[in-house]
């Protein structure tokens, strides 16, 4: 994740026309029902980073919530909320992601590394816990950047890094990806897995069998590649969701409007919820 910035200067090119698509105690395993407090915060290197902590006493695993194109932080927040009522704080970052131009997408890698680094140097101020699992969660655009962040090789360190850091997530869950293509045009990240990192996360990809904007069929093959690659994958179809289920939306008359009810978004929050509680299981067997 911390690498991510310089990952994307090498393949913007090569992406810019691809994913312009609109929208394109202890913690994890929790029953759902704390409640939660929210706030906005950011300091000079991030946008406004969105802040879901349960109002408990306890220390929690610390999850990233990155959004879709054109979007913000704030869509994130009613599958983020629902997050942390099961015992997770949560940051969602917004980061400029206008991808039509290469200096686009290095603006939205700087947003989303910083988001990163600022996310894990103040956890601890919201009642995060390091020593337990760090999560990156994505949804459309975000999946993609939750993978390639999360599994990207770490360069030397170099002073064009806008926020130095090598800690990488312990669990990636990727929700309705465009790994490979939109409307026929490729996207090419994912192409070859050979250079990754990471070997160690464990991975959650999701999709809706009823997804026209980033059909299933685009996460199944990454879900191939990765094992093919080493990786451990769970992949998880929701049946009936369309792209903006999962993270409790709607398209109405084409604005983007919450769900509240969606048992495809219910769905997303076990599987991270249980992500979350079986690394945390594995961490503390160690």
């Amino acid at each position: 994740m911390a690498t991510m910035a310089r990952y994307l200067r090498v393949s913007s090119m090569l992406f810019c026309t691809a994913l312009l698509v609109a929208g394109c105690a202890s913690g994890g395993g929790g029953s759902g029902q704390l409640p939660v407090t929210s706030e906005v915060v950011s300091d000079a290197t991030t946008q406004d980073i969105h802040v879901f902590a349960p109002q408990a006493k306890g220390m929690w695993p610390t999850v990233l919530a990155l959004h879709g194109v054109g979007g913000s932080g704030q869509d994130m927040s009613e599958l983020a909320t629902r997050l942390a009522k099961g015992g997770t704080v949560v940051f969602a970052p917004t980061y400029r992601s206008d991808l039509t131009t290469a200096e686009g997408f290095n603006q939205a890698a700087r947003d989303i590394t910083c988001g990163y680094q600022f996310a894990r140097a103040t956890a601890r101020q919201h009642g995060g816990d390091l020593a337990q699992p760090v999560t990156a969660v994505g949804w459309s655009l975000g999946a993609d950047f939750a993978v390639l962040g999360g599994l990207s090789p770490a360069p030397d360190p170099s002073p064009d890094d806008p926020c130095p850091g090598d800690k990488k997530p312990d669990v990636i869950v990727g929700i309705s990806g465009c790994y490979y293509d939109y409307e026929g045009t490729p996207v090419n990240w994912f192409d070859d897995l050979s250079s990754f990192g990471n070997k160690g996360a464990d991975i959650y990809l999701l999709a809706g069998d009823q997804d026209t904007t980033c059909p299933a069929w685009q996460t199944q093959k990454l879900a191939g590649a990765l094992r093919a690659a080493g990786y451990h994958v769970n992949l998880v179809q929701l049946t009936g969701a369309d792209h903006y289920a999962p993270v409790f939306h709607e398209m109405n008359n084409g604005q983007f409007q919450v769900s509240a009810n969606d048992a495809a978004g219910q769905r997303t929050v076990q599987v991270i919820l249980d992500a979350i509680a079986t690394r945390q299981h594995a961490m503390s067997n160690q």
